[in-house]
C-alpha cells in the first residue's frame, strides 16, 4: 500500500513495500528562491548550497530506485491573490551517492530518474529551477509542493 509523507512542500511516496529499517525518502531542505524582484526571472542551480532544494534516500547497497518529482507550474501565494510561474529544465536536478569516487548524475527533474546504491546505501537529489514573476506580482510569501515518489526494487 502507498505511503506518504509531508513535511511541505516536499510530499513524499513509497511505491512498494519498504522493507522495516532499510527505507528512508526525506526532504532535507526546500527549494527557495529568496527576494524576488517582480518582472525580473530568477534562477537557482541545483549546485547552489543554501537555495536549491535537496532530498536524501536510503536504501540497500546494490538495490536500486525509480524516483519520479511531480513538479509544480506555479507557485501560489499565500492567503490567495497571485501566482508566479516556475519551470524546470534539463540538468536542474542531480543525484549523488555517498560512496567515495561517486559522480553526479544531472537529470532533467521533469523525467524519470533510475538509480542504483552503488558503493553506499545513501543518495542525495539536489533540485534547482527558475521563477518569472510578473511586473505587477503581488508581494508575499509563495509556495508550492513538489512530490518525490520512490519505487524501491
Amino acid at each position: 500500500m502507498p505511503r506518504c509523507l509531508s513535511p511541505l512542500p516536499f510530499i513524499i511516496c513509497f511505491l512498494a513495500q519498504p522493507l522495516a529499517g532499510q527505507t528512508q525518502a526525506s526532504g532535507i531542505r526546500d527549494l527557495g528562491f529568496g527576494f524576488v524582484v517582480a518582472g525580473v526571472p530568477m534562477t537557482v542551480s541545483p549546485t547552489d548550497p543554501v537555495k536549491s532544494g535537496r532530498f536524501y534516500l536510503r536504501y540497500v547497497t546494490g538495490g536500486r530506485v525509480q524516483v519520479r518529482l511531480t513538479l509544480p507550474s506555479a507557485l501560489n501565494r499565500v492567503g490567495g491573490g497571485g501566482s508566479m510561474p516556475i519551470s524546470f529544465r534539463n540538468g536542474d536536478a542531480f543525484a549523488l551517492g555517498t560512496a567515495p569516487g561517486s559522480v553526479p548524475t544531472s537529470f532533467n527533474p521533469g523525467a524519470v530518474l533510475n538509480y542504483k546504491f552503488a558503493g553506499a546505501p545513501d543518495m542525495n537529489i539536489w533540485l534547482g529551477g527558475r521563477v518569472t514573476p510578473g511586473g505587477a506580482i503581488p508581494p508575499g510569501k509563495y509556495t508550492a509542493p513538489v512530490i518525490l515518489t520512490a519505487t524501491f526494487f
